[in-house]
């Protein structure tokens, strides 16, 4: 057998956080609570501009939506209360993300609303615009679905595994 090394020896995606109206600004305070680090997160500030932040941060920056989107690989729209959804805001993250070829995906948790006209407008917007859309119970759950997502959880010294692959 022949051993191959990874170019790599790890993969952190810069991942950009959406929070969905209040209820998902509480879910990424409680990730961030959780351990959840390497994760940006943005709140809208005018049509094409957003603040944005390191989850443990409270400083924050602004930035074209554009530019932020072509730095980043993962867009995560992230909430609970759907009738809290920015529609508006969603879909131009979404739009931004599309054009650079990002993954687009959208966590729910503990969804409720989703039978208000507010929340089935969202739902709908949702299911139109995500690659990918996780409904889940609890903010834990979430916290490690982005971990997943961003490379998952490193520890000093650890190392990728050595690919081997079979001669043919």
């Amino acid at each position: 057998m022949s051993e191959m090394t990874p170019r790599r020896l790890s993969y952190v995606a810069r991942i950009v956080l959406v929070p969905l109206g209040e209820s998902g600004h509480r879910l990424v305070d409680q990730m961030a609570a959780a351990g959840l680090t390497e994760v940006q997160v943005v709140t809208e500030h005018a049509p094409n501009e957003v603040a944005v932040r390191d989850i443990n941060a409270d400083t924050t920056t602004m930035r074209r939506i554009d530019e932020l989107a072509t730095e980043s690989d993962m867009v995560i729209l992230i909430g609970s209360v759907l009738s809290q959804v920015p529609v508006g805001f969603a879909t131009t993250m979404a739009e931004a993300a599309r054009q650079s070829g990002n993954l687009l995906a959208g966590v729910l948790v503990d969804q409720q609303d989703w039978d208000s006209q507010q929340g089935a407008e969202a739902m709908a917007v949702l299911r139109m615009e995500l690659d990918m859309l996780v409904s889940i119970t609890q903010v834990d759950l979430a916290t490690a679905f982005v971990d997943v997502l961003k490379g998952g959880y490193r520890t000093a010294g650890a190392y990728a595994p050595v690919l081997s692959t079979p001669r043919i």
